[in-house]
């Protein structure tokens, strides 16, 4: 059963036993919901992994994914099935003089660079729009107190539970409780299957 954005904020109001927002208001709730499903997707960009077929730039060996996305993740084949090989630019500029130029209308090799994450390189360059079938990360939906899902699958719902927790409890306000705040943050590390990292680690990661 999916989550709605209302179940989910009723949840935390009980879990934080402030049913009536008083401590912790809808909005803030709303934000640091938000705020988890960016750093989820930061740490574990499967989580919000989509394949899709991608109509390439002709005559260029440089592409990019959607404008939704924020990372590729794989690059699959070639519309008509043909595999799409990994490989490195280093190992094309040795291997294959001329690739950057030389077309053809399907592709054998992709390269990635992690300081791009957004962009990769095929070959040959496609003499056309061919499609081929890419895997990708895509930005998560805007979460609002209306959606009819927490925008990722309900399996990271714990992880959401956690993090929001960990953050409500680590205000300085009333009902704040710095020890169960830390271990709210430890099991929304575990759940991701993560090693647990300090808060500085947590805030260069929701910076990049």
């Amino acid at each position: 059963m999916t989550i709605t954005g209302a179940d989910l904020l009723t949840s935390l109001g009980i879990m934080l036993h402030d049913e009536d927002s008083e401590l912790w208001t809808s909005t803030l709730r709303v934000q640091l919901v938000n705020e988890t499903l960016t750093t989820i997707a930061l740490v574990r960009p499967d989580a919000c992994a989509i394949t899709e077929t991608l109509a390439l730039v002709a005559s260029t060996p440089k592409q990019t994914i959607p404008a939704t996305g924020y990372r590729l993740l794989n690059v699959l084949m070639n519309a008509a099935g043909t595999p799409i090989k990994k490989t490195t630019r280093e190992a094309l500029n040795d291997t294959v003089p001329n690739w950057t130029v030389t077309e053809d209308t399907a592709i054998e090799n992709f390269a990635f660079d992690e300081e791009s994450p957004t962009e990769f390189w095929v070959q040959p360059v496609p003499s056309s729009a061919i499609s081929i079938i890419i895997s990708y990360a895509k930005e998560p939906t805007v979460f609002t107190a209306a959606s009819t899902s927490i925008g990722i699958s309900d399996i990271y719902l714990p992880a959401v539970k956690n993090y929001v927790l960990s953050k409500c409890l680590g205000m300085h306000t009333k009902g704040s409780d710095a020890q169960r705040s830390s271990q709210y943050m430890a099991d929304f590390y575990k759940v991701l299957g993560l090693k647990f990292q300090s808060d500085t680690v947590l805030d260069q990661v929701q910076e990049e």
